[in-house]
């Protein structure tokens, strides 16, 4: 099946499953809010005209601005509010997730009083633009701003730990489930061959490139990933090699010291000897002994999630192996290799989604756990756990636990019906 056949398939189903199709949109609607986060809820400008001259300070990569000879410092949030301007049109919610407001500190309800001060020191009342409509927190922060910058968080968390957690549970469910302890035969050559590929993987990926690795990891997102796959690769590839050259020494030097790799054993104890430390105490305790990091947390999440989805794999791949399509494609002298990947990882791959997007749920979870009790994320980072976490000092402050819990529960939810509904397709 192509990708425009997929495609179209796809568009079918959510046209016949109306929950489904519902909950597609609101999925969507989490990811452009992250994405359009700086532009929705902002302390500067869409765009304004200053003294005749056009500004663009939400959209602008510069940190200042000359007109007329004076400087205007695109970071100062009450230099916007209270500058007088010819024309400004602010975002819907005019405060970042750091702007502190002190004239509506400490913790003002969305229903109370909210003031501002303008530059000769006049009080009034905030203009609607201006106004805290979720609240604010025990700084001044804006709890709107908040959960719209935590939403990229959240999501950003679930998405590309999964990614990391599926790549490895696919790779080595596949490899236990299609090679059990039976299949795949290895000379010690080969034993030292491998062992030798994994060291020369960890000294170029972790040693040589420590930097670039360093510095994606600071910055985050797509440059992180690729990272993360670029290992996956580089790992992979330098076993191949290896094992190939192994193989071909052995053949050559024609030792028959050949042994079967019981690489379904060695899999199984692995996933059973994390499956028996509570996840969310190991993930605790790798996050209060190292510096919190956003990236950090992504990694541990990943590695820790991916042995549900190895046992699936496993599972489905060892139910494969027996059916007919697969012993064709053996009778034919097609290699194991495209086997697993272009033939039955397509059939099992719609069943191991479901365990993803299950997945997903939990990741979010765990991230807004884990800023519950101030661990995980850096405490610059302001998520919707960490606004829960304030309402626990300030269980007065509704506004901290209705909103930033609505949210948590909405995409969960979403995310969770996503799967049970995808799990119903014939």
């Amino acid at each position: 099946m192509n990708v425009k056949q997929s495609y179209s398939s796809f568009k079918n189903i959510l046209s016949k499953n109306r929950v489904l199709k519902r909950c597609v949109y609101v999925f969507i609607l989490f990811v452009f809010i992250s994405i359009l986060a700086p532009f929705i809820a902002n302390d500067k400008p869409l765009v304004c005209k200053y003294k005749g001259q056009w500004l663009f300070p939400a959209f602008s990569l510069k940190h200042q601005a000359i007109v007329n000879n004076e400087i205007i410092n695109y970071n100062m949030a009450k230099d916007w509010k209270t500058l007088e301007t010819d024309f400004a049109i602010f975002p819907p919610c005019a405060y970042s997730p750091n702007t502190i407001d002190a004239d509506n500190a400490p913790r003002k309800s969305p229903f109370d009083e909210q003031i501002m001060t303008l530059k000769n020191g006049q009080i009034i009342s905030i203009p609607l633009k201006y106004r805290h409509w979720l609240g604010t927190t025990q700084n001044g922060n804006d709890v709107l701003s908040c959960i719209i910058h935590g939403t990229k968080t959240s999501l950003s968390v679930g998405i590309f730990s999964m990614l990391i957690a599926g790549l490895l549970g696919i790779l080595l469910g596949a490899c236990a489930g299609y090679f059990q302890n039976n299949t795949l035969k290895i000379g010690y050559i080969q034993v030292l061959f491998l062992l030798l590929s994994i060291f020369i993987s960890y000294f170029f990926c972790f040693i040589i490139r420590a930097d670039k690795l360093s510095e994606a990891f600071k910055e985050g997102g797509l440059g992180m990933f690729f990272q993360i796959l670029l290992i996956i690769y580089i790992f992979i590839q330098n076993t191949f090699i290896l094992l190939r050259l192994g193989k071909w020494i052995d053949e050559k030097l024609k030792t028959d010291n050949r042994f079967y790799l019981p690489i379904d054993v060695i899999i199984s104890r692995i996933i059973e000897i994390l499956n028996s430390i509570p996840s969310l105490l190991l993930i605790i305790a790798l996050s209060a002994i190292s510096k919190p990091s956003y990236s950090l947390l992504i990694m541990i999440i990943g590695f820790l999630s991916w042995t549900s989805i190895a046992r699936l794999t496993r599972a489905e791949y060892l139910k494969a192996k027996q059916l007919d399509y697969v012993t064709s494609c053996r009778a034919i002298g097609m290699s194991n290799y495209r086997i697993i990947a272009k033939h039955i990882l397509p059939n099992v791959f719609p069943l191991l989604l479901v365990q993803i997007i299950f997945g997903l749920a939990g990741a979010v979870l765990i991230e807004a756990s884990l800023s519950f009790i101030g661990v995980g994320v850096p405490l610059n980072i302001i998520t919707w756990g960490s606004l829960l976490n304030e309402a626990r000092e300030h269980f007065s402050a509704w506004w901290l636990v209705v909103f930033p819990g609505l949210c948590v529960f909405t995409l969960i939810f979403i995310y969770n019906k996503i799967a049970t509904e995808i799990s119903k397709l014939k």
